[in-house]
């Protein structure tokens, strides 16, 4: 095992010379990503509670790890490693042989090489452990100082359009209720990527291909020219519990689909349109929807262009769906004739990912007429009727509801209990096709979590 991980150090050393000179993919990032894509939601999110932005670059010394085990194999049986080298690389779905070839002949020749006979087993293992920590930190230190160089190559946001959020409402507002609009700082941001993308937009281009056929292309500067629309719409992120909270509300501003392709010029059999981005991530929507007129492309959030963490230059604004299939970092728009499968798709997810009727408890605070809760509930484009309230599995109250910033937005609501104290509070909304949030709770995958809405509360 010392010597697999030495062979792995040793190859992963002259892989990563290779990226930066050469620009070849990270093998240790693709087996991460797809670590992080099959964690469960409830680890991944302690994991990034815990960790905050060392998480991703922890999740690559787990890739260094599964080829240290590849090796481990190669020095029992030569054919036993190459078997699991080309399963490995095929699962991860990595084709670049340039950089397959530095990792995997590098790390065989260190393998496969005489030890140096000056030193005594004791002395060469003591270095081969030294050194299997300090390369081991190494891959997750270099991940974190790469994004953070990136971070600060990033095109900063500028003002796109006048905003100033709306005025809080005094029924409706903190600390009882978080506020309508989530500022562009605390709006949630995930990605399957290890290292997120920092994009040049003078070398950037958004192209719209028709079964594999360029049709268009856009400069940054000739989206920006056009005329663009503006809509408060709340993203929620698949990866949520029941407990958890990745969703955020923004005014967005974009432009149609229609802007950028003429639908009266496609082949008849069009059946999708794919949005990919230049990370790879991609996924599609039917075409009526992606011409519809709840799907647009933003350039903007909260009166200013996107930044780097929410999808600059632009990004897929499709209200009826999770966060997924919003895609981030766009570079291209096909239009194709056959069902596309995007990352998640492709490990099991539903191509239609609508969003569950959900309700999150902000806050319960005891007054003298009982207890007073607020929060938020959600349903998509489908928006929310109405919900209700309750302590301990006793009656429901009836919950009094804000008008909503658009038919897309979360809707915040507030309730009195009449009770002093309680030791669970749950919350119920119905969507507005008149259908209760669920009851029973339901797994995550293949279509996200569904359930009901329970706080513990010690008052």
């Amino acid at each position: 095992m010392h010597r697999a991980s030495l062979a792995a150090l040793l190859g992963v050393l002259v892989h990563y010379a290779g990226h930066y000179l050469l620009g070849t993919p990270l093998l240790t990032e693709a087996i991460a990503e797809w670590i992080m894509a099959r964690t469960p939601s409830r680890y991944a999110l302690l994991l990034l509670d815990s960790l905050g932005a060392w998480a991703k670059p922890f999740a690559a010394t787990g890739g260094l790890a599964a080829l240290g085990s590849v090796l481990w194999l190669a020095a029992w049986r030569w054919w036993a490693g190459l078997a699991a080298a080309c399963v490995l690389c095929a699962v991860v779905e990595y084709r670049n042989l340039p950089g397959a070839a530095l990792f995997w002949l590098t790390a065989a020749a260190g393998l496969f090489a005489r030890p140096v006979a000056k030193f005594s087993a004791g002395r060469r293992r003591y270095v081969q452990s030294a050194a299997m920590l300090a390369g081991t930190a190494a891959v997750a230190v270099e991940s974190f100082l790469r994004n953070e160089s990136l971070a600060g190559q990033a095109v900063a946001p500028v003002p796109l359009t006048p905003f100033a959020p709306p005025e809080e409402s005094k029924r409706f507002s903190p600390p009882l209720v978080r506020r309508a609009v989530t500022t562009v700082e605390q709006f949630y941001g995930m990605s399957k990527n290890t290292v997120d993308p920092a994009i040049d937009p003078k070398d950037w281009r958004l192209r719209i291909t028709v079964d594999g056929t360029r049709h268009r292309e856009f400069r940054y500067a000739d989206l920006l020219s056009l005329p663009r629309i503006e809509r408060y719409v709340t993203l929620r992120c698949v990866s949520n519990t029941l407990q958890s909270d990745l969703m955020g509300t923004a005014l967005w501003s974009g432009v149609r689909l229609s802007q950028l392709a003429d639908r009266a010029m496609l082949p008849a059999e069009t059946m999708e349109a794919a949005v990919i981005g230049v990370d790879g991530h991609g996924d599609s929507l039917p075409l009526e929807y992606a011409f519809g007129d709840e799907t647009f492309f933003a350039l903007g959030m909260n009166g200013s262009t996107l930044n780097r963490t929410h999808g600059f230059p632009v990004r897929l604004i499709a209200p009826r769906y999770y966060g997924f299939k919003n895609v981030k970092w766009i570079e291209e728009i096909r239009f194709t004739a056959k069902p596309y499968f995007g990352t998640w798709p492709k490990m099991g997810y539903t191509k239609e990912p609508v969003i569950h009727t959900c309700s999150h408890i902000d806050r319960v605070l005891a007054t003298a007429d009982g207890l007073l809760v607020g929060g938020v509930a959600f349903a998509g484009s489908r928006g929310i009727r109405t919900v209700r309230v309750r302590a301990d599995e006793g009656e429901w109250a009836p919950a009094e509801m804000e008008q909503p910033l658009s038919s897309y937005t979360w809707t915040r609501w507030r309730a009195l209990i009449p009770v002093r104290t309680a030791s669970v509070v749950e919350a119920q909304a119905q969507d507005g096709l008149g259908y209760w949030q669920a009851r029973q709770e339901t797994p995550l995958f293949p279509n996200g979590v569904a359930g009901p809405t329970v706080r513990r509360v010690s008052l």
